[in-house]
């Protein structure tokens, strides 16, 4: 029977969960607030627990005196220059954290003074990390979220975009952890024109001072970048970089995608021929990584510009040499209707001929063409790597349905590098391979030129029985080699 929909709009009273006992914010509500003040300024003698109190007190007071109050604290953490102990580490960022969170608090009612305040904290952030072993941890987790936050505030602020655009400034200048980048583009509403113009202005400055590849003149030219992208500003984005940096797959690829976005074209297709991989063997060589950011960019500006031909081309040339998805499937969409069958066709063929075997197994089970896939299992099975475990358990249980020698096949070839090369870490992975074989066993008539389940086995005891971790992982599956 169908439940009646409920009618009533009244608040639903918070839900007891466990005993009167049980520590629980229903529970505690029922002691009455007079009882938990007392509870509270007792345990007030902690030092964290005082300074939450009084916080709450000036939040409740008003915005001003929580202002004040968190601003003291600020400046004293500022003062020190003592190493924190690393026992002590996640007390000061507990300390930290509620500042910050407080901070959020004031800009509820004072969004300008919350922000100056949370400009305050980040301004800590390098000498106290300096006072760390190591930057990484709870301590550096609240100066990324007091970064990340900011945004937030300054969106409801009234700075005075001059001062904001030189606290920035002077933040990149000291970001020796290099944090602060994305600041700008939180804080560049806030900045506006002639704030981010003040910036721009000031960071190249510092920027033409420092050496090329310092360090701190990586992140003003990233800080100028940033600036550039707010603005849409696609030339100043370009100038951060040296020429010869330009002429490189990844820098021209990152430029071109700017000017196609501006509409420029024309250009980007100039920007990408000249930062063309190379295909020089050594340092010069460009890896994967650049090769496809490369050309991915470089087909939006073939296709921009009117050359659906060459790009199609491209596609073409690229699945040939990788067997890779997407450029496949962008050409057969390139197609005209009907052409995209037989052009499939042609795909997997050049996916049955692919001289890595794996390469095509992978390209077979995903697109996905089974038959193919276990055609080419068989066909081929002594080209079987059973290294790359997760490309072998997939393609196993995509096949494992219609296709169980197949499927076998691949487990076998798993089970077998496991053991021969002694993967320990792959023990227990093999064993159940073992027991999914052999229940895949019952779905075949006839293993051809394969030996059957009892003979794979045989072997395996004969060559392997006395790898003690593989035959403990079989009986913890309550079976024997």
């Amino acid at each position: 029977m169908a439940r009646k929909a409920a009618t009533t709009t009244e608040k639903p009273a918070k839900v007891r969960k466990g005993s009167k006992t049980t520590l629980s914010e229903a529970n505690l509500v029922d002691l009455g607030p007079e009882r938990l003040a007392a509870i509270l300024l007792d345990l007030s003698s902690d030092s964290h627990v005082k300074r939450v109190l009084r916080l709450e007190l000036f939040a409740e007071a008003g915005g001003e005196g929580l202002g004040l109050e968190v601003s003291k604290r600020l400046a004293t953490i500022g003062k020190s220059s003592s190493r924190i102990h690393w026992r002590k580490r996640a007390a000061f960022a507990k300390d930290l954290d509620l500042h910050r969170r407080m901070i959020e608090r004031l800009a509820q009612d004072d969004a300008t003074a919350a922000l100056d305040l949370m400009l305050d904290l980040l301004d800590l952030a390098t000498p106290v990390l300096d006072r760390l072993s190591q930057a990484e941890g709870p301590i550096g987790d609240v100066f990324l979220a007091a970064r990340d936050g900011i945004g937030a505030i300054a969106s409801g602020a009234l700075p005075d975009p001059i001062a904001l655009a030189d606290r920035i400034a002077n933040l990149l200048r000291r970001d020796d952890y290099a944090q602060f980048g994305p600041l700008v583009n939180a804080l560049g509403p806030a900045l506006g024109k002639t704030g981010q113009a003040h910036l721009r202005e000031t960071l190249e400055k510092l920027s033409a001072a420092r050496a090329i590849r310092d360090a701190r003149g990586a992140i003003y030219k990233d800080a100028l970048r940033r600036l550039a992208d707010a603005s849409g500003d696609v030339d100043a984005f370009e100038a951060t970089f040296a020429p010869e940096l330009r002429r490189t797959p990844l820098v021209s690829a990152e430029i071109a995608r700017r000017l196609l976005a501006a509409g420029r074209a024309e250009d980007a297709l100039a920007t990408l021929h000249a930062g063309a991989p190379s295909d020089k063997g050594g340092r010069h060589q460009s890896s994967l990584e650049e090769r496809s950011a490369w050309e991915d960019a470089m087909l939006e500006a073939l296709e921009a510009t009117g050359h659906h031909d060459e790009a199609q081309k491209r596609r073409w040339a690229e699945f040939e040499r990788t067997l890779s998805i997407p450029p496949l499937r962008s050409y057969l969409k390139g197609l005209p209707d009907f052409d995209d069958v037989e052009a499939e066709d042609q795909a997997k063929a050049v996916a049955r001929r692919f001289p890595r075997f794996d390469t095509a197994l992978a390209f077979l089970v995903s697109w996905p063409d089974l038959p193919a896939a276990s055609r080419l299992v068989l066909t081929r099975s002594g080209e079987i790597n059973g290294a790359d475990d997760t490309l072998m358990a997939e393609a196993a249980r995509r096949l494992e349905g219609g296709y169980p020698l197949a499927a076998t096949l691949l487990l076998r070839a798993s089970i077998q590098y496991v053991l021969t090369y002694g993967v320990a870490t792959r023990y227990a992975e093999a064993a159940r391979q073992l027991l999914e074989a052999e229940s895949l066993s019952a779905m075949i008539s006839d293993y051809g030129e394969y030996p059957d389940h009892q003979a794979f086995v045989a072997d395996l005891r004969a060559m392997h029985g006395r790898k003690q971790g593989f035959r403990v992982e079989l009986e913890a599956l309550g079976a024997t080699l």
